[in-house]
């Protein structure tokens, strides 16, 4: 299955700053999420915007063997679009933001994504989306699957997140 790894976004509440190339446990969150990616995917898409160009060396150099897109970083929804036009479906789709993603969480959604009916499935947990989906197309309904008490889908939305991941090293 081809995936993408959403890195494009602006980082608000962040002060901007260049959020997949935040160290975790000395590994920018970015290449944590990719290392997850890497026995699931047959391709990867890394999608960048202009608000993290910075990823462009990353994608020339430590993420090897991924496709670079510069989205237009406006409007996440754009950007997907973007992504899942150039990616074989289904694809998996998922956010640079969520550090200790673990592989076997994610096969485990796919498995049980891939069950459903619906053409978009969200993994979501008790306090809610995660921004990881599985599009078998790309229209139509779409539902969530939800995992609760699973600490490797904790997001780094804020700095007091990314001090609370960081504590876990």
């Amino acid at each position: 299955m081809d995936c993408v790894l959403m890195v494009g976004g602006r980082a608000t509440r962040m002060g901007g700053a260049p959020k997949p190339l935040l160290e975790v446990c000395g590994v920018p969150m970015a290449v944590r999420v990719l290392r997850s990616l890497s026995g699931i995917c047959e391709k990867i898409y890394v999608v960048y915007s202009k608000w993290t160009r910075e990823l462009e060396d990353l994608c020339r150099g430590a993420l090897g063997g991924v496709i670079c897109v510069e989205g237009g970083g406006e409007s996440y929804v754009d950007d997907l679009r973007l992504a899942l036009s150039l990616a074989s479906l289904p694809a998996l789709v998922v956010p640079a933001d969520i550090p200790f993603l673990s592989p076997a969480v994610l096969e485990d959604f796919v498995a049980r994504a891939m069950a459903r009916a619906e053409p978009v499935v969200n993994l979501a947990t008790e306090r809610g989306l995660t921004g990881v989906s599985l599009f078998k197309r790309t229209d139509g309904p779409w539902t969530d699957i939800v995992v609760s008490g699973d600490d490797s889908l904790v997001d780094v939305d804020t700095w007091e997140d990314y001090a609370r991941v960081v504590e876990r090293c």
